[in-house]
């Protein structure tokens, strides 16, 4: 069963940068982790966030994936760098049988 992975960034202007650098960082630490489907990462200009995308074959491969990717956001300052606290969905498919 498939797992999606979301995440709404509110970045501080002056640190929006930082944020992308940092979700960059943390995207090609993903990238090298079994189980990754797709990873992706979205503007929403309009509403001042960046959300990030990332689609799993599993939960447990998910869960493995981001432990063993942590590392690359060990410098990030998400609390400093965002207006508020970054909104999560850890979501797993509807299967209908």
């Amino acid at each position: 069963m498939r797992f999606l992975f979301m995440a709404f960034h509110y970045p501080r202007p002056e640190y929006r940068g930082d944020l992308l650098r940092a979700m960059h960082r943390f995207g090609v630490a993903l990238e090298a982790q079994p189980g990754l489907l797709q990873l992706a990462d979205f503007d929403d200009p309009a509403n001042d966030r960046v959300v990030a995308l990332s689609l799993w074959e599993s939960a447990e491969h998910f869960r493995a994936g981001r432990a063993n990717a942590a590392d690359a956001l060990s410098d990030a300052d998400f609390d400093l760098w965002e207006t508020r606290p970054t909104e999560v969905f850890a979501l797993g498919e509807i299967v209908v049988s």
